[in-house]
């Protein structure tokens, strides 16, 4: 197919040469680049003739021949002519990719008339930037709008007359003038961009430029667009004040122990209690004066590094998928919409979008799970707590609809009960409402629960509420003074008592 301008300007100004007319005529192409947030847009290509040009044609109606042009995908419309004897005709084709952005600009002028096109991404943290890129070349001037064929078969002269009498054809009576300046080529770019008010990502940047007929000096455009997602940077400033909040909280935690300790003093400054071995975790409480008070009616496990094995997090497993899957490549901003998932401020669908990851949800998730990895130990530390009689819970961070799953998955249904998953409570552990839920859901006091966990924020959230802790032992350094028991594995909870 050759080229639409091409197509249709070459013919007409073959049939002005032909029929003769020394009237001035001109005709100007307009080729507009929408751009969509998605990559994706449409090319469109629209043709004005003037008055004396339709009039030099004998009118438009039997001249332009569109067939070729609708076979390679074009939407065509007209030709028409209004009152003032204007004529027009114009057509549009959509790109699916950015890639194929060239390749159609290709079939409108040639592939020297547009070169270099690049139309790229760029993702940052709640933002995402396109550029447009790319060079109009029309330095050919009335040879780039020649069929080759016919210029043969016409002695070389590809509109059947020199330049010379083209320019007398086209109005030229001064040496400087030239047939090639009745016609201009206007190049518009619609880039996308979030509006104020709505945060729609319609085009809404646009530039334009206007080349000449054989313009010697190539036309460098740029165009970019910016969109804005409002939504990650809410949740940011969510987090900055969830976290002001629980520094608050741990301050005040801190205190209430201190004043606990001074109040214990009998006069000499006494070290705190070294921890106790951990074969003594489910056998004895913290505080000898208590156990009259204590009962452990609960065992409740963590999820990622207790249940699960550690590396389950973002970072560890959902970053790698996601870059996999061609989606975002900042950990940041895969992690922030992970927690947002993970509040049940979104579903698992909206998450694999926002991350720029397309398909099927069932399918998505499904691969995303299938590289998580339950710890070997849970299985029989769940059958020593079935021969106690002693219930098992989990307190976890995690997507609700993904948890379930896992559950399933693993055949932990009916032996953790009750499971519970920030996604169904709205909030994420260390905060206190993941504990009021557990305490609602459990009917259990927290002081008759024991909690084992691998990250320290959460046991000393836990500790503040007077929950007995452990810290089960993952890839970080523990310190000397640790607070809380420390084992390795579930195993070291029975060694020393069945020794």
């Amino acid at each position: 197919m050759q080229p639409i301008v091409r197509r249709v300007v070459g013919r007409l100004l073959l049939l002005a040469a032909l029929v003769g007319v020394s009237a001035a005529c001109r005709v100007d192409a307009t080729v507009t680049l929408e751009v969509a947030g998605d990559g994706t847009g449409t090319v469109a290509v629209a043709l004005e003739l003037d008055a004396a040009a339709v009039d030099a044609l004998g009118g438009l109606d039997d001249r332009v021949r569109v067939d070729d042009l609708l076979s390679a995908g074009w939407e065509v419309s007209g030709p028409t002519t209004d009152g003032a004897g204007v004529g027009r005709i114009s057509a549009v084709k959509p790109f699916g990719s950015p890639e194929r952005l060239a390749g159609v600009l290709a079939e409108v002028a040639g592939p020297t008339a547009f070169r270099d096109v690049s139309l790229v991404r760029e993702r940052s943290f709640a933002r995402t930037t396109w550029r447009l890129t790319g060079i109009v070349d029309l330095s050919e001037g009335l040879d780039l709008l020649a069929d080759p064929d016919l210029a043969e078969v016409l002695d070389g002269l590809p509109f059947a007359r020199t330049e010379g009498e083209l320019a007398l054809l086209a109005g030229c009576v001064e040496a400087s003038c030239s047939a090639a300046d009745s016609f201009n080529l206007v190049l518009v770019a619609a880039m996308p961009t979030t509006e104020a008010d709505g945060g729609s990502d319609a085009p809404g940047v646009v530039d334009s430029w206007t080349v000449a007929l054989g313009d010697r000096t190539p036309t460098l455009f740029h165009a970019t667009g910016v969109l804005e997602d409002r939504a990650p940077r809410t949740w940011l400033a969510i987090s900055m004040i969830a976290a002001g909040l629980l520094l608050l909280v741990v301050v005040f935690q801190a205190l209430r122990l201190l004043r606990a300790r001074r109040r214990a003093r009998t006069g000499v400054d006494r070290r705190p209690a070294p921890a106790r071995p951990s074969a003594e975790i489910l056998e004895e409480p913290s505080d000898p004066t208590r156990a009259a008070r204590r009962e452990l009616r609960l065992v409740v496990l963590g999820g990622i590094g207790v249940v699960w094995d550690a590396g389950g997090d973002p970072e560890g497993l959902l970053v790698p998928f996601v870059r996999e899957q061609g989606g975002v490549v900042d950990p940041r901003e895969v992690a922030d919409r992970y927690r947002a998932v993970s509040l049940g401020q979104m579903s698992s669908e909206d998450f694999w979008a926002s991350v720029g990851v397309s398909g099927s949800v069932e399918a998505l998730d499904a691969g995303y799970l299938s590289r998580v990895r339950m710890r070997a130990d849970v299985l029989p530390f769940l059958d020593r707590m079935e021969q106690r009689s002693m219930p098992v819970a989990c307190l976890t961070n995690a997507v609700l609809a993904w948890s379930e799953q896992l559950r399933r998955r693993f055949g932990l249904e009916g032996r953790i009960e009750p499971w519970v998953a920030s996604g169904g409570v709205g909030a994420r552990k260390p905060s206190q409402a993941m504990f009021e839920a557990l305490r609602r859901m459990s009917g259990v006091a927290f002081g008759d629960m024991l909690l084992i966990d691998s990250d320290p924020a959460t046991l000393a959230a836990a500790r503040g509420l007077g929950m007995s802790t452990v810290l089960l032992r993952g890839a970080a350094l523990v310190p000397a003074d640790f607070g809380h028991p420390v084992i390795d594995g579930f195993a070291d909870l029975f060694r020393t008592r069945e020794a």
